[in-house]
């Protein structure tokens, strides 16, 4: 029977030979799965016997992962914001980024806003995973999560309540702000921004996620257009909207923006690389 080491060892090896990006740290998140060991354990039990059982449920994940299937789907979830949310393959996988979304968001509502008992809305809501770190992080928020399919709506339901926060976080279905019953002081939306030219060139794994939290038509920026146009109706005099960006697409939707806004203001936050990611639209420009 096989030591922890060197399955470990093992698991690296195919997962590189098979040209897996990060082979090593993926080969230690699929041991430490299939053994339910915590991450320093795997490392001081390193002669722990690994089951025939456990061996064929390892080799049964690895040969999803090597038709690059995303790691989050075969394991069912994701860490986002210090809470894990079941993905599946009918919901974005969150990505490190888009926690500055969220970041950006409660310091707003925290610091920038007028009452910390807000009106928000998550427009494309995924997983639920912006929302849900909303509530638990702004316990007097009332806040509705938007997509457009029912299959999406399940997964964000079924995070919603294993999270506590199905009291404060209301699902509804429609296009963009539309399904919001009523004005809102915050928007917050990671809407698809990717051209629709450039998702064949996105690697195999990303392309795996559904499309529809994708692809973003001609220049990225269809739904952005559509959210600013209905936020006319939607948003309270003092109201933000925070988005998620390409960079390059930062420039083109501010001016979008004011065109909406001629009296608002808007600014811009950096990811962890460095890029301008967040764009905050402020309806009125901030005194």
């Amino acid at each position: 029977m096989a030591v922890l080491r060197t399955v470990i060892q093992d698991t690296h090896r195919k997962l590189e030979a098979a040209g897996i990006p990060d082979a090593r740290l993926e080969a230690e998140v699929f041991v430490m799965n299939v053994m339910r060991m915590a991450r320093q354990a795997i490392f001081s039990e390193q002669e722990a016997e690994v089951s025939e059982q456990q061996q064929a449920s390892l080799d049964s994940m690895l040969e999803r992962r090597f038709s690059r299937e995303p790691l989050a789907y075969i394991l069912g979830q994701r860490e986002f914001y210090g809470i894990n949310v079941m993905v599946t393959p009918d919901v974005l996988i969150p990505r490190p980024e888009t926690e500055g979304l969220v970041e950006h968001a409660l310091f707003m509502a925290l610091m920038g806003m007028e009452t910390t008992e807000l009106t928000i809305a998550d427009v494309g809501t995924g997983s639920g995973a912006i929302a849900i770190n909303l509530a638990i992080h702004l316990p007097a928020a009332k806040i509705f999560a938007v997509d457009v399919a029912d299959e999406v709506l399940d997964v964000a339901s079924f995070n919603i309540r294993a999270h506590g926060v199905s009291d404060r976080v209301s699902l509804a279905i429609g296009d963009l702000l539309e399904a919001v019953p009523e004005a809102v002081d915050l928007i917050v939306a990671n809407l698809p921004y990717i051209p629709s030219g450039r998702i064949p060139t996105l690697q195999p794994e990303v392309r795996m996620e559904p499309a529809l939290a994708l692809d973003g038509g001609d220049d990225g920026l269809d739904l952005v257009r559509r959210l600013l146009s209905q936020a006319k109706d939607k948003l309270k005099e003092h109201g933000i909207i925070l988005l998620e960006l390409d960079p390059e697409q930062v420039p083109v939707v501010q001016a979008l923006a004011l065109k909406h806004f001629p009296e608002g203001a808007t600014g811009v936050e950096q990811d962890l690389a460095g890029m301008d990611r967040i764009l905050a639209i402020h309806r009125q420009a901030p005194e």
